[in-house]
């Protein structure tokens, strides 16, 4: 019998196939993420998301696609987070370009006024999405998941929230 048979009776994964799948490919995965994210504990948070994932699954897993399965979730997953990160990456540059650009502490608290009144004016779930991103440090999927929407639209808003702070100083 393979190793990754799965109970025929409702299709499903059983306890003790789940755990030869996880040994089989949990390495593997960890290193495949770790080519993307070059980042330990974030390799081992997406890999661990997706062993999560795919237990919830588990009437639905057809054994002859798990591995690649197993691989597209890790690589779409490792997208995400870099997608996530180039956005903060962004927001962080915007952060810094206006804070260069302020001599004195009076201007720059003026200007962050002026990001907090953008912010307090958001609608929801914009406003509340930007907060739980950017303040809250969550991920983009853990907030698509709070606001059962998809992760790109997650960043939607996201771009939405500073787009309206670049307009503010007349950023590019």
């Amino acid at each position: 019998m393979p190793i990754f048979h799965f109970q025929h009776k409702k299709n499903r994964l059983s306890k003790e196939r789940f755990e030869a799948v996880y040994k089989t490919y949990y390495t593997r995965l960890y290193y495949y993420c770790f080519q993307f994210v070059v980042d330990e504990e974030t390799s081992k948070d997406i890999v661990n998301d997706v062993f999560e994932k795919i237990w919830s699954q588990c009437n639905e897993l057809n054994p002859g696609t798990l591995s690649s399965y197993l691989y597209t979730l890790v690589r779409n997953r490792c997208l995400d987070y870099l997608r996530h990160r180039k956005v903060e990456q962004q927001y962080v540059e915007l952060y810094h370009m206006i804070a260069e650009e302020v001599d004195d502490s009076d201007l720059y608290e003026e200007r962050m006024t002026r990001i907090e009144r953008i912010i307090a004016e958001l609608g929801e779930p914009t406003k509340g999405i930007f907060t739980r991103c950017y303040f809250q440090n969550k991920k983009y999927d853990e907030v698509a998941q709070e606001y059962h929407i998809s992760s790109s639209g997650v960043k939607k808003h996201i771009m939405k929230v500073l787009r309206l702070i670049r307009q503010e100083f007349d950023l590019k």
